[in-house]
């Protein structure tokens, strides 16, 4: 009896919302919709230290890398939309990040139920009925904010060393994105 107790608690663990473990090789898969087209991109995880290298690939075609700095990534206020250039690492700004927020907006998102970035308010969403953000057999455990001067949705992982953007939905500069899979 007790054996059955302790794989049936197993059993519903594993289906509990999950933070994956983000460290170098980690691939995130994501779907952006463009202005009317879809391109799937994949991002793996080069370096995660003080700074983020993501290095992306769109479809065996073409692939670059994204280099969020120390304090970009510590603090940083905007998302770059900038559109890759292949074989290419892109230096963000000192303020910029890409696919992710900073760790300061987070803790600022967590503590205030709020945060800004990009010069837009968002506002934590407390809906206990919204549907769980799933990523391939993943079910995230994601923070839910929606703007207030501008449209826009992000869905962000729960979690103060890598707050992934999970989902971009209504973004103002029409570049809307999803997470579907971490390996």
């Amino acid at each position: 009896m007790i054996f059955l107790s302790l794989l049936s608690l197993l059993v519903i663990q594993s289906k509990a919302q999950q933070i994956p473990v983000f460290k170098a090789g980690t691939k995130i898969e994501e779907r952006f919709l463009l202005y009317g087209q879809t391109v799937p991109m994949t991002l793996t995880i080069y370096t995660i230290t003080d700074s983020v290298q993501l290095d992306w690939t769109i479809r065996g075609l073409a692939s670059g890398s994204y280099l969020i700095s120390a304090a970009g990534f510590e603090n940083g206020t905007k998302i770059n939309f900038v559109q890759p250039a292949a074989l290419t690492v892109l230096r963000l700004a000192p303020d910029e990040t890409f696919g992710l927020i900073s760790k300061s907006a987070f803790k600022t998102l967590k503590e205030n139920k709020r945060l800004v970035y990009n010069n837009t308010t968002y506002l934590l969403q407390e809906n206990s009925k919204e549907k769980p953000f799933k990523a391939g057999d993943l079910e995230l455990d994601v923070l839910h904010v929606v703007g207030v001067e501008e449209a826009g949705e992000l869905w962000i992982l729960n979690d103060p060393e890598f707050p992934l953007i999970c989902q971009f939905r209504n973004n103002p500069v029409g570049i809307d994105f999803m997470v579907t899979g971490i390996k």
